[in-house]
């Protein structure tokens, strides 16, 4: 009797846990309907025409914050409900240990039973990891900046088609921009002024506006009106430059689309 409870405890928390993983399995996102890439490029263009003001401090060394324009509270919000769900799922694990202990004693076939859905539960964890974190890879992805550094250009994909290129600057010799092929990481932020490497303003946004941060300080960003005659060639400490209407092209672009959907591969 102890061992047919004990397994229908056990199968009826990983068919819930199975539930769950079908509820939130991510699916191949599509474009928005009747998106149009022309028609938003255009709307970003004329939108940035219009007056920016703004502080020039780097957003991390003051209290202004607009969550409608910088996502690190989205980033924020998703460690909190992961961290929830954590907390939640050990406790009921926890639970089910503290019913499995009630008996001081197990058969070796009660052992056997308890040994194999802890597998079960094991395998499930590794697979649900695997679903929820990876939705596309490259060209898959709906959107793809390839960077090609002997060219100097961005080429920017969309939904698999080559829709649009832009002249960029990586990082000098000394400080070359790394090869890599990876799904930004982020944070999306409006503003940036780099600590390390400061001096210069756009508007009211920093050095760096409109960053779209790929890997640690790595990001592709916006540059100032000085350097606005270098792109085409390498001048940046290691950092993508664009023209900074392009920037914000692509900034929008992400923010709209999202990171998990985005891929960038820079290569020679």
């Amino acid at each position: 009797m102890r061992l047919i409870n004990s397994v229908k405890i056990s199968v009826l928390f990983v068919i819930a846990l199975l539930i769950f993983q079908a509820c939130t399995t991510t699916e191949r996102k599509k474009l928005p309907e009747n998106f149009n890439y022309k028609a938003f490029k255009d709307s970003v263009k004329a939108e940035e025409k219009k007056d920016t003001s703004g502080d020039t401090q780097n957003i991390f060394d003051t209290t202004f914050y607009n969550p409608a324009l910088d996502t690190s509270n989205t980033l924020l919000k998703q460690f909190d409900s992961v961290w929830r769900m954590d907390v939640a799922t050990m406790e009921r694990i926890d639970t089910l240990l503290k019913l499995w202990k009630k008996t001081e004693k197990y058969t070796p076939a009660e052992m056997e039973a308890i040994k194999g859905n802890l597998t079960v539960l094991d395998s499930f964890f590794s697979k649900g990891h695997t679903a929820e974190h990876v939705a596309c890879k490259e060209n898959d992805c709906l959107i793809y900046a390839e960077i090609i550094k002997s060219r100097q250009i961005l080429y920017l994909h969309l939904d698999g088609q080559l829709i649009d290129s832009f002249p960029v600057s990586t990082g000098i010799r000394s400080r070359e921009t790394p090869s890599m092929s990876i799904r930004p990481s982020g944070p999306l932020l409006l503003k940036y002024t780099s600590k390390k490497f400061p001096g210069g303003n756009y508007k009211g946004l920093g050095n760096m506006p409109y960053a779209v941060f790929i890997r640690g300080g790595y990001a592709i960003h916006g540059t100032t009106t000085g350097n606005l005659k270098k792109l085409g060639n390498p001048a940046s400490h290691g950092c993508i430059r664009l023209h900074p209407v392009n920037a914000k092209i692509f900034f929008e672009l992400v923010k709209r689309i999202g990171t998990s959907y985005t891929w960038v591969t820079i290569k020679n």
